[in-house]
This record gives structure tokens, sequence and C-alpha cells, in this order.
């Protein structure tokens, strides 16, 4: 009886392992990770190229006039504030070295952000 018990729970545990599928989790790299995300994006779309990027300036302008109004700058309320003070000459319209400033720090701003989200990755 000993005996008949011992295999049938010898028999048991061998078909619990063969069910068990294996868990051993190993450590991949950063760049494993990034192709392993890249392979999972859908590939029927080609990657769009950009022959050129709009400058912030031409981002704001949304009338072509070459001037960056009160009216235009509102779309973007976060830059509202910084209006008067990149208005240097006062005439109430911002003209591209007028806005060079705000394009250079939000520049580096994002210089940082890239920084910073490389790390984490």
């Amino acid at each position: 009886m000993r005996v008949a018990t011992v295999l049938l729970s010898l028999t048991f545990t061998a078909t619990l392992v063969q069910a068990e599928p294996e868990r051993s989790l190993e450590r991949l790299s950063n760049i494993e990770v990034i192709e392993h995300i890249r392979s999972e994006l859908p590939k029927d779309k080609p990657a769009v190229k950009r022959t050129r990027s709009l400058s912030m300036f031409e981002s704001l302008d949304r009338n072509r006039d070459n001037e960056v109004s009160l009216t235009e700058m509102r779309r973007h309320p976060s830059l509202v504030n910084s209006f008067h003070k990149l208005d240097i000459n006062n005439d109430g319209v911002l003209n591209r070295e007028e806005i060079q400033p705000l394009q250079e720090e939000i520049k580096g701003l994002r210089n940082i952000l890239t920084l910073t989200a490389l790390r984490i990755i």
C-alpha cells in the first residue's frame, strides 16, 4: 500500500511539474527592451519623415503674417503670461527675434527631458 501511495504521489508531482510553464525571468538590457518594443509596433505604416520641422514662431503664427499677436498666443495658455515679457519693443506683436529666447529655453527643456527619459529606460 505504501509503495502504491508513493508511486501515486510521484506520478501526481511529475504531472504538476510538466503542467507548469517554466517561469525563469531573465534580466534584459535597455537595448533588448527597446528592440522588443520596436518589434511589437505595427509595421504596416511606413514611418513619416519630416522634410522640415516647424519652428516655434511658425507654429504660433497662425495667419502667417510674420508676427505673433496676443490673440494667436492665447491658443497656448502656458505661453500667454510671457507675451508681455517677450514683447521688447512694446508694439503688441512678437517678431522672430523676440520669440528666439523662448524657443531656446524650450529647446533646452526638451533636451533635459530627453536625457531624463533615457536615464529611466
